[in-house]
């Protein structure tokens, strides 16, 4: 047990009560327009709170049935649905990748040749994220779910096959495709009749093609007079692209049903192992959870208490650090120790991150017990995870508590003045005449990753713009730096006007123009992932001369 000393569930609820005034203040200094939070107590609901409003022009309250987009929260639903094919012999966790999806063939052989399930599953292929190739301005998405394996196939290896956690939301777009291709329906079709409607969740949202539904929350963001913008709803759901790895929408009530089940088996199990009488014949829709909540692999080294990942779920022996998945750690000196002074116990949590919402879920299935926040806002920090901590520590009457409405306020000033150190890194060595040659000469289509994305580069009366994947939504001015560079940053309020996810490295705001042996424009170079520090190339032209140039690139 979690608890060194018996607590009533009076005392509990009175305890999560309290924590009411410092909840309101992390909301109000991250810049969250609306939050709704549920805490679970062995197997029950015992505490829920909602504070903001899902459309803030109409002040519509958030209530406990008010849907969000959970983003990342849906990777333990592909897990899940993963491990039923698993108990219904249709794959094993070794199979390789190819085996099921043979276009997915990566451009390390290892990986190629020998990845798993399991390596998907776990985060452990090595491979670069590539974020910035799928989610654009605006929450567009950027290729389309029949170009998921292609994209797959060009992403660069970082570490070597099940050396690194190196988190990768492509890799768990790769298994809604396997899905998909075993059973002969689309990922969000089995998803629907194999979890969610058994577990009668009728308010989580699968795919927007039929419209939208009531006591549906806009999206928003914070600009940096801390008040929440809204931005339009992220495009994702489970029936796009990428919809495995972050598309569903949901509600706090239908996803305590979820997290309850899971628990619910946990315990079963737990207990059959340990010759409960009456729990051996028990069947539950979890039948098997252990596979689904085995650890894959290690996420922080060294470490003195686990730090796993399994499927869709990080695995932690509290007390330790947790929120890992989000900003946060890149915005505070040191994560807090969470649960300091508690009995050792077993926590799963996960994050959520798209613009216009984070999430936190941590499951303690020891006591059927867990808390779980939405929100409807991307804003300075990740509260749901400062929220999501204090009320665990609540939960588990922790003798050590941390201030999260300090860490809240220390990380929502640290990421307003981690942007105005970006801003001057990418001012340095600006040169203010005029690049050497005509703004004309670097006008051209520029391809790359395999042919599946493209940057537009065109003159206008504005001077030189660009556009990902030719599209209006994604234009962006390119500022001319030095030599062939260009900058294209903006203030952090247009980013997040445009609802773009802040990214800090000033690198990822330079387009560097390369020359051939004629001197002429024959490529661009973009560093889009941090990961893979030299960069893209994107090649002038079309999708043949990009052909030659990675053929000659491989040899």
């Amino acid at each position: 047990m979690f608890r060194s000393v018996a607590i009533t569930s009076n005392d509990l609820l009175d305890a999560l009560k309290s924590q009411r005034a410092k909840i309101q203040e992390i909301k109000n200094i991250s810049g969250v327009a609306g939050l709704s939070i549920t805490a679970i107590d062995q197997g029950e609901t015992i505490f829920q709170e909602n504070l903001g409003y899902s459309n803030l022009a109409k002040k519509n309250p958030i209530t406990s049935d008010t849907i969000f987009h959970i983003a990342s929260l849906t990777k333990s639903f592909t897990g899940a649905c993963i491990d039923r094919l698993r108990g219904q012999g249709c794959l094993f966790y070794d199979d390789p990748v190819q085996k099921h999806l043979p276009t997915a063939e990566s451009r390390d052989p290892i990986v190629a040749a020998t990845a798993t399930i399991a390596d998907l599953l776990g985060h452990r292929t090595g491979l670069q994220k590539a974020d910035s190739i799928w989610l654009g301005s605006g929450g567009e998405l950027l290729f389309s779910k029949d170009q998921t394996a292609t994209v797959f196939s060009h992403l660069r290896p970082r570490a070597s096959l099940r050396s690194h956690f190196q988190y990768n939301n492509i890799c768990y777009a790769v298994l809604g495709e396997i899905i998909t291709k075993l059973t002969g329906q689309p990922y969000y079709v089995y998803l629907q009749e194999s979890i969610l409607d058994p577990l009668n969740m009728t308010r989580t949202i699968t795919t927007k093609d039929g419209g939208l539904v009531g006591n549906l929350s806009l999206a928003y963001s914070t600009l940096d007079n801390g008040e929440p913008y809204n931005v339009p709803l992220p495009a994702i759901s489970a029936s796009t692209a990428m919809g495995s790895a972050g598309g569903l929408l949901s509600t706090a009530n239908d996803l305590a049903k979820y997290y309850k089940a899971l628990m619910r088996s946990w315990r079963s199990r737990t207990q059959a192992q340990k010759g409960v009488h009456g729990t051996e014949n028990s069947r539950t829709l979890f039948d098997d959870v252990r596979w689904l909540l085995a650890p894959l692999q290690v996420m922080e080294t060294p470490v003195t208490r686990e730090k796993r990942y399994a499927s869709g779920w990080a695995r932690s022996q509290l007390p330790t650090t947790v929120g890992d998945i989000g900003v946060n750690p890149g915005l505070v000196e040191n994560m807090p120790l969470l649960a300091d002074g508690i009995d050792s116990g077993l926590a799963l949590w996960h994050q959520g991150s798209l613009v216009g919402a984070t999430s936190f879920v941590m499951l303690l299935p020891e006591t059927e017990s867990a808390v779980l926040v939405l929100t409807n806002t991307m804003a300075f920090n990740d509260a749901a995870d400062w929220i999501g901590q204090l009320l665990v520590e609540t939960l588990l009457d922790s003798p050590v508590r941390n201030d999260y409405v300090h860490l809240a306020s220390a990380s929502s000033d640290r990421a307003l003045k981690r942007y105005t150190e970006l801003s001057q890194e990418v001012e340095k060595g600006r040169e203010f005449e005029e690049p050497d040659r005509p703004l004309s000469d670097y006008v051209g289509s520029y391809v790359g990753f395999g042919g599946v994305f493209r940057i537009e580069v065109a003159e206008s009366e504005n001077g030189l713009e660009m556009l990902f994947q030719g599209r209006e939504l994604q234009k962006y001015r390119l500022q001319y730096h030095s030599e062939n560079d260009f900058t294209w940053l903006t203030s952090w309020n247009e980013q997040i006007k445009r609802a773009r996810f802040v990214i800090f490295q000033p690198e990822f705001y330079s387009i560097r123009f390369k020359t051939g042996n004629d001197h002429g424009i024959t490529s661009l170079k973009w560093v889009h992932d941090s990961a893979v520090p030299e960069g893209e190339d994107f090649i002038r032209g079309d999708r043949n001369r990009l052909a030659q140039h990675e053929n000659e690139a491989l040899k």
